[in-house]
């Protein structure tokens, strides 16, 4: 008798479970939703467009490094030929062969490094880096190779 009362038993939880768990089912969830086909779907928004730095070549940066190659300034503060802009001494097309400022810069075209008694006097910001290029020197983004600022021809004369 004992091994029945508790199979009855066993199968009286069971429907009772099976009774409350039914009772608790969440009916505030919507039915699933019909796929919508693919012509419907709405274009993604277009990119929008890459965030140039603002920096800026410091004018104490700027001597340090004219004056580390002996380049002679005219009265505006740059080599002759070049005109002071916002973000270094540049010609009138704003840059030169390999580079211009606010692209990045071709894996291709060898950086070199400034010489470590220069980069003592310049401040860098962070993630930038002074290098050189041919004879101009860029700050340039370690990972992103992006030119922020140049000083073009520092060893013009």
């Amino acid at each position: 008798m004992r091994p029945r009362f508790i199979a009855f038993a066993a199968v009286v939880g069971l429907a009772l479970a099976a009774y409350v768990r039914a009772d608790k089912v969440d009916k505030s969830i919507p039915a699933p939703v019909k796929p919508v086909s693919v012509s419907a779907v709405p274009e993604p928004p277009p990119k929008p467009a890459p965030v140039l730095p603002t920096l800026t070549i410091s004018g104490r940066d700027r001597e340090a490094i004219y004056g580390y190659y002996g380049t002679k300034l005219a009265p505006s503060g740059c080599p002759p030929g070049l005109l002071k802009k916002a973000n270094g001494c540049l010609p009138d097309d704003g840059g030169q062969g390999n580079w211009k400022i606010g692209e990045r810069l071709s894996s291709k075209v060898m950086v070199y490094p400034l010489p470590a008694v220069l980069l003592g006097q310049l401040y860098s910001a962070n993630g930038y880096q002074y290098v050189r290029v041919g004879n101009d020197v860029l700050l340039l983004g370690i990972e992103t190779r992006l030119v922020a600022g140049a000083l073009a021809d520092v060893e013009a004369n």
